[in-house]
């Protein structure tokens, strides 16, 4: 297998779709030709649940040809996807299309030994779509192809898919009992591969919800679990004094240890989140930093005054760190807002991964116990996260003891609101909007795009007036500063929906006239522009929003990585946000990671479609 491949099945093997994607559209640059790796790009894709995307990018790389197994069932994975991300009838037609293209590969590849691979996915789309007869007598094939096989696959991960299909065929034929006696077999088959194991689970999961089954009697165990953590610096005499250092430690400890804990987001002050780092590190979990600004100005703001030690301990944790994102590049300035904009990101992408993984997140804090009235810090940490709903479990920094659940009352706000103005930046959603083909119209039908065009999409704005701090136009442009991200969003789909409804030829206006939207989330300098005399918001982020709306695709929003996280507190799975890779930036402005926006369709669906497949 080549170093190239490798790479992006252990990226996919850890949950880290993004990166397999981004690593195997890099190689097939120079390998263009390669369908293992395309199929590992789209694969990639799918489970990030960019379904729609990996459909487009189905049909450029020009695989509907394709007579390779992976290649067939990944195409009927897609409509797989597309099903559960639809309800009523559409959804019911996505099952049969999957259907009846899992059946076609398994026709094709019968007396392959990997044959069992169609057909299993074939009796489970038989359930999703309604159709149980077909669905057992599917399941009876598979059963009887297993049998059938006298030799044991060498590979273990084969092993492990076999044992999975064997046990979902048992389940759709009712044989309970004969499917729970392999759980534990094929969980000692799984290793440190995620993915594959938040697969079958998902997979069980969905198919006793169809059945009637009861998923909790199978026997699987919980997969490790995903955290968010955060808590006070250490102090000789304050909120964590430096004598508890090692009784919280071995708190900690035994909370990861009690709670399964796998993966971990957060920063890395000095005391409490360094404490969670090297925990997690001791005992092998993933650690993902993100840092509030400049990497500098935190060792000396955040890690230096808790002690010198502390910048050492700081340097090895974030070299074992898994990931490293900077809320910012710019210098702190003072702003502690930064802190609680870096705490928000970390959450959200704590948050996303747990839905990638298809298992529980939670936040950990170290905390005194004592309210104080602040914005910033380990209180307002731990408030912003019981919006939520999710479990939230403490240890106190001033006895080392345990608690479950944050006392204080929420506070009467939205959950992805911006904080309350301290002074200099605050962090806002940006939208930024424009008409492509605007530039080629004429004095003649300048009137009706005015009226019929940006009349209709101001008619939106204005809805979303109580959440907006500004808003300003030019020609066709738009440029709104929202105090919500979720609010963002909301406005951002509605203006699309609104001009895709506008008959433009009726108009007397071209046809080809589009929107365009970028959305992102960052602090910014809100001022009063001295020549117009309207609020406005400036500052670096507000370039790096301008950059992503150019290279949004016509009809359809963007929206950066940060915004994506900030989303996931709060939004109530009514969005959700497609990975479409690393994006260059217009203007040379550099990459940047670019999910599509969208609404999910369905209310039971999770922020990212989750379906992963081998």
């Amino acid at each position: 297998m080549s170093t190239a491949l490798q790479e992006v099945k252990n990226l996919i093997g850890r949950g880290e779709f993004f990166k397999a994607y981004d690593a195997a559209m890099r190689s097939l640059n120079s390998d263009p030709d390669n369908t293992t790796l395309q199929h590992r790009a789209l694969l990639a894709l799918a489970n990030a649940g960019a379904y729609r995307l990996a459909l487009s990018q189905f049909e450029s790389m020009g695989l509907h040809g394709s007579r390779e197994l992976d290649v067939q069932c990944l195409l009927a994975r897609l409509h797989k996807d597309m099903g559960f991300a639809q309800t009523g009838r559409a959804a019911q037609a996505s099952f049969s299309t999957a259907f009846q293209l899992y059946e076609q590969a398994w026709h094709t590849h019968r007396l392959s030994p990997l044959a069992y691979y169609p057909a299993i996915n074939a009796a489970a789309c038989a359930v999703f779509s309604g159709a149980p007869d077909q669905a057992i007598h599917w399941a009876g094939i598979v059963l009887n192809q297993l049998q059938s096989q006298h030799t044991t696959p060498s590979d273990q991960v084969e092993q492990y898919w076999v044992n999975a299909t064997h046990i979902e065929a048992l389940l759709i034929q009712g044989q309970l009992t004969s499917a729970r006696a392999l759980v534990p077999h094929t969980l000692s088959l799984i290793g440190s591969d995620r993915t594959a194991l938040a697969s079958t689970l998902r997979q069980l999961q969905r198919l006793c919800t169809c059945l009637g089954h009861d998923f909790n009697s199978l026997g699987f165990a919980a997969p490790p679990t995903v955290i968010h953590y955060t808590g006070h610096l250490l102090s000789p005499t304050g909120r964590f004094p430096a004598h508890q250092e090692a009784r919280v430690a071995t708190q900690i400890q035994a909370l990861l240890k009690l709670h399964n804990v796998g993966v971990g987001y957060g920063s890395l002050a000095g005391g409490a989140d360094i404490l969670f780092a090297e925990s997690l590190l001791q005992r092998g979990a993933d650690l993902h930093v993100v840092l509030p600004f400049e990497q500098e100005d935190f060792l000396n703001v955040s890690v230096m005054r808790c002690g010198p030690h502390w910048a050492e301990r700081f340097e090895r944790c974030l070299s074992a760190a898994r990931s490293i994102r900077m809320a910012t590049d710019d210098a702190y300035l003072q702003d502690e807002q930064l802190f609680t904009y870096c705490s928000q990101i970390a959450m959200g992408l704590a948050i996303l991964n747990a839905r990638h993984l298809n298992t529980t997140v939670a936040q950990i804090g170290v905390w005194d116990g004592h309210t104080h009235d602040t914005d910033v810090g380990t209180e307002a940490d731990l408030q912003q996260w019981q919006y939520t709903g999710l479990p939230q479990y403490l240890v106190n920094s001033q006895n080392a003891s345990f608690s479950q659940s944050f006392s204080a009352s929420p506070a009467e706000a939205s959950p992805t609101r911006s904080n309350t103005k301290q002074h200099g930046r605050e962090s806002k959603a940006m939208l930024f909007a424009d008409v492509k083909g605007f530039s080629k119209l004429g004095d003649a039908t300048l009137p009706a795009f005015v009226e019929h065009i940006m009349g209709r999409l101001a008619k939106v704005t204005a809805q979303h007036n109580h959440q907006l701090h500004s808003i300003n136009t030019w020609g066709d442009g738009v440029f709104a500063v929202f105090n919500d991200v979720a609010a963002a969003a909301e406005c951002a789909l509605a203006m699309q929906e609104i001009m895709a409804g506008i008959d433009r030829t009726a108009l007397g206006l071209p046809e080809e006239l589009a929107l365009r939207i970028g959305l992102h989330l960052g602090p910014v300098y809100l001022t009063l522009d001295p020549i117009t005399l309207r609020e406005t918001a400036i500052g670096a982020h507000v370039s790096r929003a301008a950059r992503i709306e150019p290279v949004t695709p016509e009809g359809c929003v963007y929206v950066t990585e940060t915004f994506a996280a900030v989303l996931a507190i709060g939004s109530h799975n009514e969005f959700a946000c497609d990975y479409v890779g690393q994006t260059e930036a217009a203007k040379n402005y550099g990459l940047m990671r670019m999910f599509l926006l969208r609404r999910t369709g369905n209310s039971s669906a999770t922020t990212v479609v989750l379906n992963f497949e081998r």
